[in-house]
């Protein structure tokens, strides 16, 4: 290189370096054309050596960035390919310099090459890639500026020539073997042919991991920089982009979180596409394999009709494949060395064969890795960003329906992540994953694959059943609701697999019974049905031992929420095995106050459940006296309770005698209240034929006893007037005295029991059995329950015997007592107090009120409502 023009790119005039830059542009013109290749190179080495990678001399790298670029203009097209190893790496170093007239020089420098070199500059792709990326944030404006046109230059070229541009020879041309070869012997000249490397010059599976390694940066500039390359890539023809997207749609998911907005809309719309261009290839898979079942079942008769077509499509192919035996045809020797040429052309013929005429569909051949997206937007559903999990959810829809069965192995983990989205407060969110919730459901139940190929079950029950007992500790109601759901259905494909856990889904359903959602508390019952009908009895009492403990230690729920749970649980499961074995654990129970309060509610919603309507015909009808011995005999510490049994049941004798029984101790207010309840029940639908057989009283003298005796245990009040009114409705009571010696029961020192007179009366009742004797058994337990005596054993308990009446407003009931006596006989007075006296809690006074809709009565009928 001559020393002026050495002189003038070192100048610091801008206009001298450009007139010293087209110096030697006309120098290396001038040594190509007189096949001068030794000196071009010298000037390069030297422009590289002296200049370029001068470290920290800035007009020094920029004069060999200019006079390099000035090199290749001047090699042209058809000879820079030779010279770009050399030209290019001084170029690139030139980006990372710390000035940035360097970085806008390179920039410059690198533009000009690439235009000259077009096609070429591909073969060195990733490293031009790679400084874009990094100078594409730099935070000099006239250094960006230059990058810009860079990268759309280079976008120009890829999206022109990466799908199939083939490098030019880059070897020396020196070098470059001779086209024809001439015979020695015959003297015959032969044209040479040489395998031509038909390699695109753009590499995508090369550039692959440099992406997935870019895709990591967190510059919005850099994010918006890879955006717009995948999209450019994603648009060029036979690339097939595509089937490397595993490789990096997790980074673009991460995109969604950026703080810039700009960043977020371009890759939402960019992901957009990719779905679209999921859901194309997809389409065209099934219908190739929809295309090829159906031609499997057609006879090989029904071939397609065009015949003209396909022979001149096999003909056009056998001309191109002719080309390939024209040496073996002019060189028979050749042939007999060389047979796979033979074979080639068979198997050329056989494919063709094969294949009539079926025409390529771009996309065919396409591979995506469903497993590996789907484990990819597991890992963004579980994100904190609302947008990740839209999208997430969104691609989870698409896929569900292209792929379904490569969903199954990744059942477990989905549904950790999706039940609970379930309960998000997003409407848009709780749309989506009931969409696809629903779809996976579909998924499950219509799967039939039963084994994989190591001889398991397809879908993993046991860890999706570990997944959804987890939900249940800190997960909204509506999430809970799903994982009863998808239990219901993981019971009915794998029974077994859920007996398994038995012990875990033992602890859900027990938490599920506190919480007051109706519908949760329904799905946690059916669950319980149906691990029930699968074992004996001990489940079931295991689990109602714990639900009561339960409501032992927590009065609050006892009070709130004991009622309508085992009303739910006797409905849902076989009432008559419920109340057998609730009746059998308060049987153990030494707690009597609680044991009470049990039974009372059991006793209320015995007479008060619509749904227990069969269960109060079968006491009606006797059919199993097993059964009402054993509900008897543990409601005998609640003697109201029994009492409405027996009613219940129509057992109006033994009624009467447990009443009798019950007047030789001492009755406490709560039992008083009780009996204004039972009173507020007998005007109820319930017992319509219990009023009824009223108009009997031949053939249900015991009746009539019963409800006078209860009449003559309650002071004068609201209820007493009520139950009045209803016998004084009868018309007659007739032979009292009588039916006094029918009585069977004798007074005796230890029960008061009473002995039977008339046989006939008693034959013409309904009692509990035909047997005096296990009547007599009956009555014996009642009186042996009373006088180990749960009142006088409990004296002094004061506020915990309160406690039996779960009436709001009667808290003070006992501190009362003592003075309910004197209280009878001082009505008058009592009902003439202000009424700021008549608003205390007294139980006492309550009782003995007369005013219409007042009192207990008006208490007692508003939770009688509750209770229906």
């Amino acid at each position: 290189m001559d020393k002026s023009i050495e002189k003038g790119l070192n100048d610091k005039l801008y206009d001298k370096r450009k007139a010293s830059a087209l110096e030697l542009e006309k120098l290396v013109k001038q040594c190509v054309l007189e096949n001068d290749y030794a000196r071009v190179e010298q000037i390069i080495d030297h422009l590289c050596k002296d200049y370029a990678y001068a470290l920290h001399q800035p007009m020094a790298r920029n004069a060999g960035l200019m006079g390099l670029a000035a090199t290749a203009i001047a090699l042209g097209p058809n000879q820079v390919g030779t010279y770009l190893p050399q030209i290019l790496p001084p170029v690139l170093a030139c980006f990372g310099d710390q000035n940035d007239q360097v970085r806008f020089y390179a920039c410059e420098s690198l533009y000009n090459i690439a235009k000259i070199a077009k096609g070429e500059i591909l073969l060195y792709f990733n490293e031009v890639f790679d400084v874009l990326s990094k100078i594409s944030a730099d935070t000099e404006n006239s250094v960006k500026g230059a990058a810009e046109l860079l990268d759309r230059l280079i976008k120009d070229i890829v999206a022109e020539k990466a799908s199939n541009y083939v490098s030019l020879v880059n070897n020396d041309p020196n070098n470059v073997p001779p086209a024809t070869r001439t015979d020695s012997v015959t003297g015959n000249v032969y044209q040479e042919s040489y395998e031509q490397d038909d390699a695109l010059a753009f590499s995508l599976p090369k550039f692959i991991p440099l992406l997935m390694e870019r895709i990591n940066a967190i510059n919005p500039d850099t994010r918006i920089f890879l955006v717009d390359w995948i999209r450019v890539l994603l648009d060029s023809p036979d690339l097939e982009l595509i089937s490397y997207l595993p490789s990096f749609l997790g980074g673009l998911f991460n995109f969604l979180g950026d703080s810039h907005k700009d960043v977020r809309v371009v890759t939402n719309s960019l992901l957009e596409l990719l779905l679209q261009e999921v859901v194309r290839v997809a389409t065209i898979h099934r219908k190739i394999r929809e295309y090829k079942l159906a031609k499997e079942k057609q006879p090989s008769l029904n071939k397609k009709n065009d015949g003209s077509l396909i022979a001149e499509k096999k003909k056009s192919l056998l001309n191109a494949l002719g080309s390939l035996s024209i040496e073996s045809v002019s060189n028979n020797s050749s042939i007999t060395e060389n047979p796979e040429s033979i074979r080639t052309s068979e198997n050329e013929q056989k494919f063709i064969e094969d294949n009539d005429g079926e025409e390529y569909i771009p996309g065919q051949d396409i591979h995506i890795d469903f497993p590996e997206l789907i484990n990819i937007l597991l890992s963004n559903l579980a994100s904190s960003e609302i947008d990740i999990q839209l999208i997430a959810l969104q691609w989870m829809d698409k896929l569900l329906v292209l792929a379904d069965s490569d969903f199954i192995p990744f059942l477990p983990r989905i549904l950790s992540v999706l039940i609970k989205l379930l309960g998000r407060s997003e409407e848009n969110i709780i749309e989506l994953a009931k969409e696809v919730n629903s779809k996976l459901v579909t998924l499950c139940t219509e799967n039939t694959t039963g084994l994989d190929e190591e001889g398991e079950d397809a879908i993993n029950y046991g860890s999706i059943v570990n997944s959804l007992s987890l939900q249940f500790f800190d997960s909204s109601t509506t999430s809970r609701i799903a994982s009863f759901d998808w239990l219901m259905l993981i019971y009915q494909k794998a029974p077994e697999k859920i007996m398994e856990h038995s012990e875990g889904l033992f602890l859900i359903i027990l938490k599920s019974l506190t919480n007051k959602d109706a519908t949760l508390l329904d799905k946690a019952l059916s669950l319980l049905n149906n691990l029930c009908l699968d074992t004996n009895d001990q489940y079931l009492r295991k689990f109602l031992k714990a639900f009561i403990e339960g409501l032992k230690r927590d009065p609050k729920q006892l009070k709130v929420r004991a009622n309508y749970v085992l009303k739910q649980i006797s409905i849902k499961l076989a009432t008559e095995r419920v109340y057998k074995l609730i009746s059998s654990i308060l049987e153990e129970d030494f707690d009597v106050v609680f044991v009470r309060m049990m039974i009372q509610i059991m006793s209320t919603n015995l007479m008060t459940a619509p749904e227990l309507f069969n269960l109060r015909k079968k006491l009606r009808n006797n059919d199993d006296i097993m059964f009402f011995n054993i509900i008897f005999k543990s409601w005998c510490c609640n003697p109201v309770s029994a009492i409405s049994l027996c009613l219940v049941a129509e057992n109006y004798e033994l009624a009467y005698l447990v009443l009798q029984s019950y007047a030789n101790h001492e009755l406490k207010i709560n039992d008083l209240i009780q009996f204004d309840i039972l009173i507020q029940l007998i005007e109820s639908p319930v017992f319509s034929r219990l009023r009824l057989q009223l108009l009997e009283q031949d053939r249900y003298p015991y009746l009539y006893k019963c409800l006078y005796g209860i009449l003559m245990i309650l002071p004068q009040s609201e209820a007493f007037n009520l139950l009045n009114k209803r016998l004084k409705s009868v018309n007659v009571w007739f032979a009292q005295g009588s039916q006094n010696k029918n009585s069977f029961y004798k007074q005796s020192n230890r029960s008061g029991l009473s002995d039977v007179s008339n046989t006939s009366d008693i034959s013409q009742q309904r009692s509990v059995s035909n047997s005096k004797l296990h009547f007599i058994d009956l009555l014996d337990h009642f009186n042996k329950s009373m006088e180990t005596d749960y009142y006088s054993q409990r004296e002094g308990l004061g506020l915990k015997e309160a406690q039996l009446n779960f009436l709001d407003g009667f808290h003070n009931v006992e501190n009362e007592n003592s003075s309910f006596r004197s209280e009878v006989s001082t009505k008058e007075s009592i009902s003439n107090r202000d009424n700021a006296s008549e608003k205390r809690d007294d139980a006492s006074s309550v009782i003995i009120r007369n005013n219409n809709r007042s009192g207990i009565t008006r208490k007692i009928s508003g939770k009688l409502k509750k209770f229906t």
